[in-house]
């Protein structure tokens, strides 16, 4: 099972374009050395940064590996486009080219999804499978970004079975990477039939000589209309649905000082949108004037947050999860 992996890598220039590529193949070999699933890798990354530069002015890929696949989000602020599916024809073309882009990345991704607004940028994702889709029936899309100029990221999520856990280490770098990445090892090795609370006391002991960090766990089930969540610390739980709604987290400091642990139950539907995000990510956003927004891939709605309601002062992630 390959660890987690994530990484953003600026698009501005043609140079970048192949800096993209050489680092979503270095990644992507770390799972598989399938020539023919890395050569779609290779053609999917190129098209990606290429159009960013040609179409965009610029933007960002965004890279994460998990055990269940490669995610490339290619993210930016340009022009956008008006008519998509007209974008996704291999005959059209903006800017002098084949016009086969967007076309190729769609054909040649295990899943591929792509949202756009004119005058406001488009953010394109495409995903090549490791693992079948966890038999949870949830999907999920994240971004988890560095402080700026660090190259270890001081914040941690994961996924297990209708589980959710996201850390963030206390301040950031090195330390703030030991605590939270200790978190998602124990998360992940847990026995899931243990309440949240329960695994939040024994974080609390397993973190006690590290820095410590805000943690919260969801925990999705479908088939009882609820999901629970237990949350210490600054870790931002929201239910985007019919009816939108903040989760309540304790104060306190997992490893460090943390009162009584509590449950709190909330209603969850087919619809319903699950969106944790760090303190790296501004309490305030909205997502109101994104419309359509909600039917995307949660790797898109995960990217559009990132992009427009990140801090520059601190790592950031951001978690979303939609249910089949």
């Amino acid at each position: 099972m390959p660890d987690q992996h994530q990484q953003m890598i600026e698009v501005s220039d043609p140079a970048h374009v192949d800096a993209a590529r050489r680092a979503a193949v270095r990644l992507a070999e770390r799972v598989r050395a399938d020539e023919q699933w890395l050569g779609r890798i290779t053609v999917v990354t190129q098209e990606l940064a290429r159009n960013l530069v040609l179409h965009a002015g610029g933007g960002s890929v965004l890279l994460s590996l998990d055990r269940h696949g490669l995610d490339l989000v290619a993210v930016d602020k340009g022009p956008g486009m008006a008519n998509i599916a007209q974008c996704l024809s291999d005959s059209y073309s903006t800017a002098g080219t084949m016009g086969a882009g967007l076309g190729a990345i769609r054909r040649m991704s295990d899943a591929f999804d792509i949202y756009s607004q004119p005058g406001q940028g488009t953010l394109v994702h495409a995903h090549f499978d490791i693992e079948p889709p966890s038999a949870a029936g949830l999907k999920v899309g994240a971004v988890s970004t560095p402080y700026p100029g660090e190259t270890l990221c001081g914040d941690a999520w994961a996924v297990l079975g209708n589980r959710i856990m996201v850390c963030d280490g206390l301040g950031h770098g090195h330390a703030a990477h030991e605590a939270s990445q200790r978190a998602r090892s124990l998360f992940l090795d847990h026995d899931s039939s243990i309440p949240l609370p329960t695994l939040m006391e024994r974080l609390h002991r397993a973190l006690a000589d590290t820095r410590g960090g805000a943690v919260a766990f969801a925990e999705i089930q479908p088939a009882r209309g609820q999901v629970e969540f237990c949350g210490i610390g600054n870790i931002a739980g929201v239910l985007l649905a019919e009816r939108s709604r903040s989760m309540v987290s304790a104060n306190g400091t997992v490893g460090y000082k943390i009162g009584r642990v509590q449950t709190f139950t909330y209603p969850w539907d087919p619809a319903t949108v699950l969106v944790m995000s760090s303190d790296g990510i501004g309490t305030k956003w909205d997502l109101n004037g994104y419309p359509g927004l909600f039917r995307r891939s949660p790797a898109i709605i995960a990217a559009q947050v990132h992009r427009d309601f990140r801090r520059l002062n601190d790592d950031a992630t951001v978690v979303v999860v939609k249910g089949e």
